[in-house]
């Protein structure tokens, strides 16, 4: 692709841009009211901060805040960042599309319009696929590498079972033999969400070639 350099001031609009998301998507997880709701709501305590929404929103968060400083300090970042970015763009990709597919009238979507839940899990994944696909980086991220991806959703599979077998608790209907057919059920759907993983950071890889632009900081 062509390589050219983006304007100062369009770089600065996308720092405030990044830190303005960053706010919003802080201010729809809500972190400090996990323990002032109702202790039989699903999002008490612990239980908030064990979603992968909101563990992949806080990853795009964090990824957020590190790109803005970047730009307001002109410095570019390594190659970790790269994978950083794109592991945050993986997840929130899947946190919508899951939301779509298989959340999608649950009890974990409202009958009525939820900012915070719009955000999280609509606005949130368009923004950062948007952002990735706008401000390319500098070097696009290897097929073998983007399989180090997968490691932060397989750590939070175990983390999930294992939580589960203690509290009882599962954060999603998907995931939980009650609901989701045994477990032969949660095995069928976590295979599959295997193979969606695996298929989608090799796609992100693929477009990350075709979008790479040196004139970038990430």
């Amino acid at each position: 692709m062509k390589q050219t350099a983006l304007p100062q001031n369009v770089k600065g609009l996308n720092a405030v841009v990044l830190i303005i998301m960053t706010i919003v998507t802080l201010d729809s997880i809500e972190p400090w009211t996990a323990w002032n709701v109702d202790p039989t709501s699903p999002g008490y305590g612990w239980n908030r901060f064990s979603y992968f929404t909101i563990q992949s929103n806080f990853i795009a968060m964090v990824t957020y805040l590190i790109a803005a400083v970047a730009i307001f300090r002109n410095k570019q970042l390594g190659e970790w960042f790269r994978y950083l970015r794109a592991g945050a763009v993986l997840y929130m990709m899947v946190t919508g599309i899951v939301f779509a597919v298989l959340l999608r009238n649950t009890q974990l979507d409202p009958d009525h319009f939820s900012w915070s839940n719009f955000i999280l899990h609509e606005f949130g994944p368009f923004f950062i696929t948007v952002w990735w696909l706008l401000w390319p980086s500098r070097k696009p991220i290897t097929s073998g590498k983007a399989f180090y991806l997968l490691i932060f959703p397989f750590l939070w599979v175990i983390y999930t079972f294992i939580r589960a077998s203690i509290t009882g608790w599962y954060p999603y209907p998907f995931l939980d033999p009650a609901t989701a057919g045994g477990t032969a059920g949660v095995m069928t759907y976590v295979c599959g969400l295997t193979i969606f993983f695996v298929v989608l950071c090799q796609l992100l890889a693929w477009i990350s070639r075709a979008r790479e632009n040196n004139n970038t900081l990430y």
